[in-house]
């Protein structure tokens, strides 16, 4: 048995000698490994992805990706004590197409509103990174620039910024309305949206079209129904689970349909998304109400998906738009009253849980100064400094180090 293990790791050894050898011949030897994806970018076709992404290399990549900040983690631990042989053994049930993910395990999450989180194993983890190091590239540079969710660069404070440049120009700089009742009542609206249960709606079929319009392997179409399927929902061949690197990710390929539509169909020149969650600007709201009625249309029959009735509104820009997290007006943008309420909440529950002795002070802190760090983009100075005095007679010795900034 050992003898079988050794060879089969040496095979491996020299398969994995023989990939750097050909980026020397690429030259691309001196290139870090974290940028091991980039040679898909000389790629002029994608008709054979699949040897890049069952590549020994790009496993490797994809394990280090998946086990980063989780090294405590008791399957991580398990994965780690035999890492090689591990992903040798996953490499053969790839390239042999024996490769079947395990069951999905599942928690309801209330933050504040109810989710189901999937979790998938550890290895089919490897196998999520695995995919998207090759796809992503080849997908990224087709995506619009104002597409924010789970791409290197974007996230929530460029979102954020980027509604404060499309309000700056759509009100002409804050032009003011007639008989304004103070500065921040300024012209322009927002249609704001997002789609009906977006996760669970996602069609695999539409998807998987969606994918083979760039990607014409059939080995790397058939990983992905693999991959999709391991998802049991209500509906046959519908939704992706919350919680996997794969779902962030075709979720962008998904309604990267939607953006090209509004981009180029509706000529919408100040549009943003964030995952499921978009949002127009125009000075005119008929303009709006066209949109929205083409987009309602455009959802239904192109990607089988609604819009949410009670969350697609068109909004005057001088009320405020809600957008991740807070409400943003012409001058100044505040924590949702919602995000207040259950930053307090966790904070009591925390110092319980210190004062039971099953939390420590500084968990208790890191807890305050994370959600400090993500308010601070906000006018939130007042707020920060009212809950962080609320907390400080309980960590008197603790807090005089710990500053409230901004």
């Amino acid at each position: 048995m050992a003898l079988g293990i050794n060879n089969l790791n040496n095979r491996f050894n020299i398969n994995a000698n023989n990939n750097v050898n050909n980026r020397r011949a690429l030259g691309m030897a001196n290139l870090p490994a974290g940028i091991f994806t980039t040679r898909f970018k000389l790629m002029k076709t994608y008709h054979d992805l699949w040897r890049n992404i069952i590549d020994f290399d790009n496993l490797q990549i994809a394990y280090n990706s998946a086990r980063k900040n989780k090294t405590h983690n008791p399957l991580v631990m398990e994965f780690d004590q035999h890492w090689r042989l591990n992903l040798c053994i996953l490499l053969r049930e790839l390239r042999d197409k024996t490769y079947k993910p395990l069951p999905l395990r599942t928690f309801v999450l209330r933050d504040p509103k109810t989710r189901i989180i999937c979790v998938s194993d550890f290895r089919d983890r490897i196998v999520h990174h695995a995919i998207v190091n090759v796809l992503q590239p080849i997908f990224e540079k087709r995506f619009i620039y104002d597409s924010y969710a789970s791409r290197r660069g974007k996230g929530v404070l460029q979102a954020l910024n980027r509604f404060d440049r499309f309000k700056r120009k759509v009100t002409g700089n804050g032009r003011l309305r007639q008989n304004a009742r103070n500065r921040n009542d300024v012209v322009g609206f927002a249609l704001k949206a997002d789609i009906k249960h977006y996760f669970q709606a996602v069609d695999h079929q539409v998807l998987l079209t969606c994918i083979n319009k760039h990607i014409k392997d059939e080995n790397v179409l058939w990983l992905v129904k693999r991959i999709l399927d391991n998802y049991q929902s209500d509906e046959p061949s519908k939704g992706m689970p919350l919680g996997n690197w794969t779902s962030q990710f075709f979720a962008n390929i998904y309604l990267h349909e939607l953006d090209y539509f509004v981009k180029n169909q509706l000529k919408a020149k100040y549009y943003l998304r964030y995952v499921d969650d978009f949002v127009i600007l125009h000075d005119s709201k008929q303009f709006l109400k066209e949109c929205e009625e083409k987009i309602k249309s455009f959802l239904v029959t192109g990607l089988k998906l609604e819009l949410h009735p009670d969350k697609c509104k068109i909004i005057p820009l001088r009320k405020g738009i809600s957008f991740l997290g807070f409400r943003v007006f012409y001058h100044y943008k505040l924590p949702r009253k919602r995000n207040i309420r259950k930053i307090k909440s966790k904070l009591t529950q925390a110092i319980i849980e210190h004062e039971n002795e099953s939390r420590d002070a500084y968990s208790v802190l890191d807890l305050f100064q994370s959600w400090s760090a993500y308010a601070k983009w906000g006018n939130t100075y007042n707020i920060r400094q009212r809950i962080y005095n609320s907390i400080e007679k309980e960590f008197i010795t603790l807090l005089p180090i710990q500053k409230i900034n901004g």
